[in-house]
């Protein structure tokens, strides 16, 4: 997968990864949760949540977009991040999330690849990042809302985002409505392939890129065993939606494939549209096969401007193995169409507007399988001095481990690895 796409969804993934130990420890079983109302006092479960997780991520493929669609895409990264979940009051809360994403990339090592010097620099990189959330619920009519923003820097993109969201629920607290948007800038310094530097007719015209995001999401809990949860969003996309350092060779460079100093000659900047639509429209559906087991099912219908359409469907199937242990085996199957614009090594035209070679944009399928496991006794783990609150207990909650493997139509496989630990102080 594209590098920018793998780590801005590290940020996301990594908060999903701690709701959703969260919720599979919590939920499936509604007599664990209220012995744990029975052994805590009102006072006690006003605690500083923190997850702290460690994810590891490795790749490896053949068509690298930073040379021309054809290569290696070999990378590693390894994504320490903190999530902390702070109750100011009983109606209000702050949320934390921040970390770093640090990557060694054979891709984008390749940069430079036609530059007979070129050193390692590009191989070898990191990304810190920090988000915060406030939420509060408001007391006459038990709707909700937040407001949020964040930051991230890495070596050649700054970004930041804002956004909000209200929610509004119904009396019984079985269906909610929530409308959200979100703002977000990236700011790039241009580093183009080694090759291209300094031609003027090989450079792109913005620097920035903006994202407007608006979603609407309606869940309801239809019955004692089914829930469900329905979203749709648009996001809408300008400016710099190029990769300044993604290559593309022309039809005129198969007879060129083997020479690599006339390739060079024949190297072009990826070209996309500077502008984009996105439709993601989702379905949830949780079933509660029986106290202890439940099912998990999730379908998304994909659409944009650059004429990819994808679906998206996964099953997950958490079991209660014994009050402490969960086991969530699960399975995710994409498949998308190819962008108007996306062309294999040398298929490109000169007469073409746009272009690209990211396979990200092709045509594919895959699957992720993988299994998590939750470890999470009803009195913690174990106890220890709070550092934040003078005679006060803090404890370690709950250990989480989930591993996956992906695999792409196109040659491409992936293993992740994350690891959850749950504290309250």
């Amino acid at each position: 997968m594209q590098l920018k796409t793998i780590l801005s969804l590290s940020i996301f993934l990594s908060a999903a990864f701690a709701v959703n130990a969260q919720t599979d420890k919590n939920s499936i079983d509604d007599k664990q949760e209220e012995s744990r109302k029975k052994v805590k006092s009102s006072e006690e479960y006003q605690e500083t949540e923190v997850n702290f997780l460690l994810n590891y991520y490795e790749q490896d493929g053949d068509h690298s977009p930073v040379t021309g669609g054809q290569g290696t895409e070999e990378l590693t990264n390894v994504a320490p991040s903190f999530v902390v979940h702070i109750p100011m009051d009983s109606l209000s809360s702050l949320d934390l999330n921040f970390g770093i994403d640090i990557y060694s990339s054979a891709s984008t090592d390749n940069i430079d690849y036609f530059d007979t010097h070129k050193t390692s620099a590009s191989s070898k990189d990191a990304r810190a990042h920090i988000n915060a959330s406030y939420s509060h619920q408001l007391m006459n009519s038990g709707n909700a809302y937040s407001v949020l923003a964040g930051f991230s820097q890495e070596y050649d993109v700054s970004s930041y985002h804002a956004g909000g969201s209200y929610t509004f629920n119904s009396k019984d607290q079985n269906r909610s409505l929530s409308l959200s948007g979100v703002y977000m800038s990236d700011k790039w310094d241009l580093l183009y392939p080694t090759e291209l530097r300094g031609n003027s007719n090989e450079t792109l015209k913005d620097d920035t890129r903006t994202t407007l995001t608006f979603g609407v999401t309606y869940s309801q809990v239809i019955n004692k065993r089914l829930q469900a949860l329905f979203s749709a969003e648009m996001v809408s996309q300008s400016g710099l939606l190029s990769t300044p350092f993604h290559r593309v060779f022309f039809d005129d460079a198969f007879s060129f494939a083997a020479n690599k100093t006339e390739l060079a000659s024949r190297s072009h900047i990826e070209r996309l549209d500077d502008s984009r639509i996105k439709i993601p429209v989702s379905l949830r559906v949780n079933y509660y096969l029986s106290d202890f087991i439940r099912l998990k099912t999730f379908y998304r219908y994909y659409s944009d401007s650059w004429g990819i359409s994808a679906h998206t469907a996964s099953l997950e199937l958490p079991m209660m193995v014994s009050p402490s242990f969960i086991v969530s085996p699960f399975v995710r199957y994409h498949t998308q169409t190819a962008a108007d614009d996306f062309y294999e090594f040398g298929q490109a035209s000169s007469s073409s507007e746009f272009y690209t070679s990211d396979y990200d944009l092709s045509d594919f399928n895959s699957v992720k399988v993988g299994v998590g496991f939750q470890y999470s006794p009803v009195m913690g783990i174990s106890n220890f001095k709070s550092p934040l609150r003078k005679n006060k207990v803090a404890q370690l909650k709950s250990i989480g481990l989930r591993t996956a493997y992906y695999d792409r139509s196109d040659g491409l496989n992936a293993w992740l690895v994350s690891l959850d630990f749950g504290f309250t102080f």
